[in-house]
């Protein structure tokens, strides 16, 4: 059988110490271990199975599975979910022993397969981050390419999302395990997220698996039709021998490969047009947009289809990680869109769609684009942490905070908080700091941007209440001997 993963030259593995294998025990994830094992990657290997302990069987199943990983010379690890209602304490860990995981509450049936998948994936980027892995291998394949056509095309996805899942991205929530563990930026790792099945079709892989004797699982809980996933599946399933329908397998492939082709294109010219027209803030992660004389349409909004995708992109880059996972509707995308086109000075209001406000030009600016206002107690406060540390704020930047080299300090730690957490506690230093920066003539973002900004303070251990030392973009004006940096987590 001729090989169907170039994985040699799609990861360039000279260049990875040690790959991760998401491992389920269905056929797909079973043929691809195989598969690895025969391109003498096993040794560079940690298998993982995420055992959600939704069915009574998963826990043998995953002992199976890690006896056929000890078979192909893979190394093995297990992690149980625990559920608010389940009776299981400890995940196990074929190396290290019994481990202790935090409990969720079971979430309801329509949040189900999201909030597992996040969990998954935590777990996962957790195991990369505690042996500096640097990919992560899943056996997602054709069909699942094409139902994930299907779904993005009925929620109205762009082209963007209709083009399908990429070959390579980065690491669902890894981002947080990246950077708390890191000292600083050189030494984080966010690892990739790769799918080298994508051109290989289900059946292919069951053939694999029966040609080498492979027991896998069908897990039952795919065959439930109250997910939308599974619905669609059985449909593409029973068109399956229908040629001409427009709902089978390799027609659905054949429109996202139309539609990476034309992303492809179109992103060439919106990279050009990003480059031209916008500005980024590396502080507050906002984007400004070039306006246009009244009556006129700016450059990056004159051709549609180039506004459309120039709009996505930068809400992709501008929202938090739980607001861009997926690409934007086109529904969002047109309410920017019609905005933009519709404007007529002072009487155009912000909008805010898929996580992200846009606030109409002003005679000093732009287009601003920035992460929509959290609501009430969405944003958390971080504490406690080291000098020398990071930490992920709103899924979004990476605040660090460092001793001053030529004036060394007694911190013992510090906390970054949001807002209205920062007016409750800094009151008045708040108020002194906001009124220092217009002495300078320092240009203080709108509110709609200050909303979701980190506050910093700092702990002295000679003193009791914590003190101000960066707020509304910007370092206080008394220097605390200590260095702070914010920069967004997603490069542009």
């Amino acid at each position: 059988m001729k090989p169907m993963i170039p994985l040699l030259t799609i990861l360039q593995l000279d260049d990875i110490t040690c790959l991760v294998l998401a491992v389920s025990g269905g056929a797909d994830s079973m043929a691809l271990s195989y598969l690895v094992s025969q391109i003498g990657c096993a040794r560079n290997c940690v298998a993982i199975t995420v055992d959600h302990g939704f069915r009574p069987e998963s826990a043998r199943e995953a002992d199976q599975v890690a006896e056929y990983m000890q078979k192909l010379g893979i190394r093995h690890e297990t992690k149980v979910l625990e559920w608010a209602n389940s009776s299981s304490s400890s995940s196990s860990n074929a190396n290290d022993g019994p481990t202790n995981y935090k409990t969720s509450a079971m979430p309801p049936v329509q949040r189900l397969e999201e909030i597992a998948r996040q969990r998954r994936y935590t777990e996962i980027a957790a195991v990369c981050q505690r042996y500096e892995i640097s990919a992560v291998l899943t056996g997602h394949h054709a069909n699942d390419q094409a139902e994930t056509f299907l779904l993005r095309f009925m929620r109205m996805s762009g082209i963007s999302g209709l083009a399908g899942m990429s070959e390579q991205t980065m690491l669902p929530f890894a981002l947080q395990n990246a950077v708390n563990n890191a000292w600083d930026k050189q030494h984080e790792r966010v690892p990739s997220l790769v799918r080298p099945l994508l051109s290989v079709k289900k059946e292919e892989l069951y053939d694999v698996c029966k040609a080498q004797g492979i027991r896998w699982y069908e897990d039952a809980s795919n065959a439930d039709n109250r997910f939308r996933r599974n619905q669609l599946r059985q449909i593409i399933k029973s068109r399956s021998d229908q040629p001409e329908s427009p709902v089978n397998t390799d027609a659905l492939l054949q429109m996202r490969g139309f539609m990476q082709r034309h992303r492809e294109y179109i992103d060439k010219h919106v990279s050009r047009l990003l480059n031209l027209h916008a500005k980024y803030d590396m502080v507050l992660a906002t984007v400004e947009l070039s306006s246009a004389p009244v009556g006129l349409l700016p450059e990056w909004a004159r051709n549609p289809a180039l506004c459309e995708r120039v709009l996505a992109r930068i809400i992709a880059w501008v929202g938090s990680s739980s607001s861009s996972s997926q690409p934007p509707e086109l529904a969002h995308l047109a309410q920017f869109m019609q905005t933009v086109t519709n404007h007529q000075p002072n009487r155009t209001k912000a909008v805010s769609a898929a996580g992200v406000t846009m606030l109409p030009p002003t005679t000093r600016r732009g287009w601003l684009f920035c992460r929509q206002p959290p609501r009430q107690n969405e944003l958390a406060a971080s504490s406690n942490h080291l000098l020398g540390t990071s930490t992920l704020w709103d899924s979004r930047l990476v605040v660090s905070v460092s001793e001053h080299k030529s004036r060394p300090s007694n911190v013992l730690s510090w906390s970054v908080l949001g807002l209205d957490d920062a007016i409750k506690l800094f009151g008045s230093a708040m108020s002194s700091h906001r009124h220092w920066l217009k002495q300078k003539k320092q240009l203080i973002a709108p509110s709609y941007v200050l909303a979701s900004s980190p506050v910093v303070c700092v702990q002295y251990g000679d003193v009791d209440e914590p003190r101000l030392v960066f707020a509304l973009g910007y370092a206080v004006e008394h220097d605390e001997g200590v260095v702070v940096s914010v920069r967004p987590i997603k490069p542009v």
